[in-house]
Order: structure tokens, then sequence, then C-alpha cells
């Protein structure tokens, strides 16, 4: 039985980060789904891994992030800044969000080439925000 939750932010075919990108998950012959939260999750982290534009040809030409257009700059302030902005665009795009209501870009520790990207997201219908790290490669 779904929950409100799970009806509000829908189920969907579940991903894993693998080293070419993301694959599908399969248990026992059959492909594992994301429901509530983890639904949610999973889609926000899309947006911000799929190109701004790049799925113009499907009808969606507003969907995703500029976030790529980062690969190959320096891990300075102005590259972190421009990170938050895009992210922070990318994701109030999508109609389950109410606001982006923290966001703050870091380096992880020992990987000087990737911007770690710490959101709190305020979801509709949800009292406690969402809390979203989301890590992008430089190079």
């Amino acid at each position: 039985m779904s929950t409100e939750r799970d009806r509000l932010f829908g189920t969907d075919l579940e991903l894993r980060d693998v080293s070419w990108g993301m694959d599908l998950i399969r248990t026992q012959g059959d492909l594992e789904l994301a429901r509530g939260a983890d639904a949610i999750s999973q889609a926000l982290r899309l947006r911000l891994v799929v190109r701004r534009g790049e799925l113009a040809p499907l009808g969606w030409p507003d969907y995703g992030s500029r976030l790529h257009e980062l690969i190959g700059e320096p891990s300075v302030v102005r590259t972190h800044a421009r990170a938050l902005a895009y992210a922070r665009a990318a994701l109030e795009a999508d109609p389950r969000v109410v606001a982006v209501r923290r966001i703050a870009a870091g380096v992880p520790p020992g990987d000087r080439n990737v911007v770690r990207l710490d959101m709190d997201i305020e979801l509709i219908t949800e009292p406690t925000p969402l809390n979203l790290v989301f890590d992008m490669a430089l190079s």
C-alpha cells in the first residue's frame, strides 16, 4: 500500500552510481524500485547530472543543470559560486521543491578536483528539509 508521501514523490526505477555513470539495480531478476524519499532524492540527483537541454528532443528543453559547463574549470571560489547558482536553479525548477534553503560548496579531503555541494531542500508538504550531498568532478 502506498503512503501519501510515496504518491507525492512517486516511484521510479532505482539507479546506482557506477564508474561509467548510472545503472539499474536488479534483485533476483527483477528491477528494484525507488519510492518516496528515495525517489525524490534520486530525481533531484538526476536533475543535477543531466545537461540542461539534453532532453529537448524528448520535449523537456529546460530539464537538467548547467553544472557540466564547469568541467575543466579550476577549483576556486568563482567556480564554486557558479556551481551553487547552477545547482540552485536546477533544483528549484522541480515542482516538488519549494526552495533550496541552504547550499554550500566545499572540497572533499584529498580530492581537490571535486566540488561537494551540501544542500537542504524544502519539499512540498514536508516539514523537514531533505539533505542532499552531491559530488561533482571538475576533471
